[in-house]
């Protein structure tokens, strides 16, 4: 396995602790100090890696109140074209995700791009920063 392939299967792996509220995996894919900017949550950068452990359990506590009510509700996620930049111990990975809900009422589509900053250490990789961008056009004058 590269090491392109295998920082692909850890973002998927990372990425799928969060939908499964699997807060020791993302804790060990994640570093402390990590840094996020998430449009869809707040307009200033979120600083550590205790807000989103919060952030994930409280999703994962919606949705399987959601599931024990009797409402269908899965979520799933794709990477698309993925280009990982390796400088080091620093590897850097932007790419679009596109998350797909299935509940009692269709599916539903949502994507936005992502670039996200996995730093080596002595346990493997982490991620230390992630920001992601909403995918319309940009207004022009």
């Amino acid at each position: 396995m590269t090491i392109e392939q295998e920082l692909l299967a850890l973002l998927n792996r990372h990425l799928a602790s969060i939908w499964a509220g699997d807060l020791e995996t993302y804790r060990a894919t994640t570093g402390e100090a990590v840094t996020f900017y998430e449009w869809y949550i707040s307009t200033q950068r979120i600083d550590g890696l205790d807000f989103h452990l919060r952030e994930t359990a409280a999703n994962f506590r919606a949705a399987e109140a959601r599931r024990q009510s009797g409402q269908r509700y899965e979520v799933e996620h794709e990477v698309l074209e993925p280009k990982v930049q390796l400088y080091g111990d620093v590897a850097i990975i932007t790419y679009t995700l596109l998350m797909r809900y299935t509940t009692d009422d269709g599916v539903r589509h949502t994507e936005h791009n992502e670039t996200r900053v996995f730093h080596r250490r002595a346990g493997g990789w982490q991620l230390v920063h992630c920001h992601k961008s909403p995918m319309w056009p940009a207004p022009h004058a």
